[in-house]
Parts: C-alpha cells; structure tokens; sequence
C-alpha cells in the first residue's frame, strides 16, 4: 500500500482532500453511533421499532462501520491485506465494546452483551463484505488480479 505524506506533493490540498475522502465518513458514523449512544434513555419503543429490531440496528450500523474502517485502511491498495481484516475486525469489536460500557454511563441507559453480540456480528459481516467488494474491484481493475500477502 502507497503511504501518501504531506511531503509527496508540492501542494499540500491533495493530500488534505485524498485523506479527506478517505476518513470523513468513518468519523461521521463514528459521531453518529456515539451521539445515539449518549441520548438518556432512549429505546427501540422512543424510535417507533418493533420488539428486537433494535438488535438488527445495531448489527446494521457496526456492518457500516466496518465497511467504512476496511475502506479507510484500504483506500487505493491493489492487494488484500490480511493484517488490515484483522485490525478492523479486533478494533471495531474493542469499539463496539467501549460504545456498550460508555451506554452504561448514561441516565437511563445500559450495557448488553446481547448488543454487543450483535455490534461483533457486524462488524465481522462488514468487513467481510468490504473485502468481498475490494476483492471485485481488483478483479475488476484492467491488468491488474487480487493478490494475497
């Protein structure tokens, strides 16, 4: 994978928007799951879901997550790198893992195993996904085939 700095180009809005691009949208969603997280008391019945569907929520939005991580390590690479399946998948479960305990410290609010299952769940499907889709892209790519490292 190409590590672009700051110092590869003379001008530095290249980079700026090229990192950009490849991380804004993780930060969002991360905002987004932490901003739901902090809201006391809130539950599937606040938000008009049916008994459970608030499990698929969390399965749904720990995928994205994933798939949006996966991306930001992979942006541009023509390989599928194991190590990078591996960080996302641990660090979007340690993730999923402190959103749970920082629930718990919320008025109104508590901690699952059962949300964190599903959170893991998630993250493990979107990862899984993401290489699925980088996997295609390389594929897709004139000359060039995936490779594994």
């Amino acid at each position: 994978m190409q590590v672009v700095t700051a110092a590869s180009f003379t001008g530095g809005s290249l980079v700026l928007s090229w990192n950009i691009r490849r991380w804004l949208p993780l930060i969002v969603w991360v905002i987004m799951i932490f901003s739901l997280s902090s809201i006391p008391g809130l539950s599937s019945e606040d938000i008009r879901l049916p008994r459970g569907y608030d499990k698929a929520v969390h399965f749904i939005e720990y995928t994205i997550f994933a798939m949006l991580y996966y991306r930001g390590l992979s942006y541009g690479g023509v390989r599928i790198r194991w190590s990078i399946v591996i960080i996302v998948m641990m660090s979007g479960i340690a993730v999923a893992g402190l959103d749970e305990m920082y629930q718990s410290y919320i008025p109104r609010r508590d901690s699952s195993i059962f949300d964190l299952t599903m959170d893991s769940a998630g993250v493990i499907t979107g990862t899984l996904l993401a290489v699925l889709r980088h996997v295609l892209q390389i594929r897709k790519a004139p000359g060039r085939k995936a490779v594994r490292e």
